[in-house]
């Protein structure tokens, strides 16, 4: 019953410390990251968006290691699908601007 509460507390820290990202509140945002981790070690999305938060405040090093750790465990396809239409998205507005 134990793992299956921290794995829920861990979603809720991961979806917060995107709430935070998303409002640019990086270092609560990282602070977030860090607590779904340390209550489930192969959170392999909390790896990645907390990788995407250190590159913000520049800690190019421990960026690598997240997403290095997040490869490894096996990003969740939502993510990727998710971070993949973000760019298409963001490309599009781009090109119709110009």
């Amino acid at each position: 019953m134990m793992i299956k509460q921290d794995q829920e507390l861990a979603k809720k820290y991961f979806n917060s410390g995107k709430e935070k990202s998303k409002k640019g509140e990086v270092d609560l945002a990282i602070e977030d990251y860090t607590k779904a981790i340390e209550l489930k070690p192969d959170y392999a999305d909390a790896h990645y968006y907390r990788s995407k938060a250190w590159l913000q405040i520049g800690e190019e090093e421990k960026a690598k290691s997240d997403m290095k750790t997040a490869n490894e465990i096996g990003i969740n396809i939502n993510t990727a699908i998710d971070e993949l239409l973000h760019r298409y998205d963001r490309a599009w507005k781009t090109l119709g601007n110009i």
